[in-house]
């Protein structure tokens, strides 16, 4: 892996660093798709993987969600959880080592997934991000545990080396109203998502949560909740609505009449959206000819 910077005088990175967000970078908020666990690879989801990122980097992604574990020594690496069947599902052989807690970073390096594809530390991810300045990570940390999100965000941001630029890249995502004081206390992170997969709470008290932190950019659910109304209120306020996790156009189509922002996704990339709109521009065209033709046939 390439690791940019590495050759140069430390005081010249410096000084690179100190000009702030290059001019051609964009937004992350300008994306409308999510490449979920990194997004997929070989039709195979929740890799975290190296591979993973670069494959979808190269096919448009920009914004890129990433699962994050502590191992047993103390080092957040991209992965799920630490279940058996995680496991299996990554094409990892079971062993006596794996009884659904973490391993060290050293057994979790050598393990590879699928026979190929390689985990991420996130100091890794730190370099990918100096590789790419024009992708972002979003953070899935899983844990609602005070002292763990502090842990958690307290090495990613000692791993970023309190790099403003570096750090405006980052986006956490919230499960519940505790979380953000937490967080916003070992770092002011420039944004959030909230991200409703771990709440009960009620759609107005949702409303009300993201309408007070005007740092809470985005607001992404399960398909289930994403109702015109709850969607159609979020963007009253200004926020930005996300479904998860969609795989297919057409399904995305269906949340973006009711007003769906983006989408957390294994497989669609931005050129299949392109081919997917296209196409439905061109029926559409067609159809309107053919109905002008109709029309004009039935003067004459």
């Amino acid at each position: 892996m390439k690791k940019l910077f590495t050759a140069l005088p430390p005081l010249l990175v410096i000084c690179l660093l100190s000009l702030g967000t290059p001019a051609f970078a964009a937004k992350w908020t300008d994306y409308s798709l999510v490449a979920h666990a990194l997004g997929g690879i070989d039709q195979k989801a929740y890799t975290n993987s190296y591979e993973a990122f670069e494959t979808n980097y190269e096919k448009g992604q920009r914004i890129f969600e990433v699962d994050l574990q502590f191992t047993s020594d103390g080092y957040l690496i991209g992965r799920h959880d630490w279940s058996a069947y995680a496991f299996q599902s990554l094409g990892q052989a079971l062993t006596p080592a794996i009884t659904g807690g973490p391993l060290p970073l050293s057994d979790m390096k050598s393990m590879k997934m699928f026979d190929k594809y390689n985990a991420l530390e996130f100091s890794e991810i730190i370099d990918l991000l100096h590789e790419y300045p024009d992708a972002y990570i979003v953070t899935d940390t899983k844990s609602t545990d005070k002292d763990t999100i502090t842990a958690q965000f307290s090495q990613i941001v000692e791993l970023a080396n309190e790099d403003p630029y570096m750090l405006e890249r980052i986006i956490p995502q919230l499960y519940n109203e505790s979380m953000y004081p937490i967080i916003e206390k070992v770092f002011p992170f420039e944004s959030y998502i909230y991200t409703l997969y771990q709440t009960t709470d009620s759609n107005q008290k949702v409303l009300q949560f993201v309408k007070n932190h005007k740092k809470i950019t985005a607001v992404t659910m399960p398909e289930w909740r994403a109702t015109a109304g709850f969607v159609g209120s979020l963007k009253k306020i200004n926020k930005l609505a996300f479904v998860h996790t969609i795989n297919s156009p057409e399904e995305m189509a269906k949340y973006k009449a009711r007003g769906v922002y983006g989408f957390y996704t294994d497989f669609v990339t931005p050129e299949d959206l392109k081919v997917y709109y296209t196409k439905k521009a061109q029926e559409a065209a067609a159809k309107t000819a053919k109905a002008s033709s109709a029309k004009a046939a039935k003067k004459a």
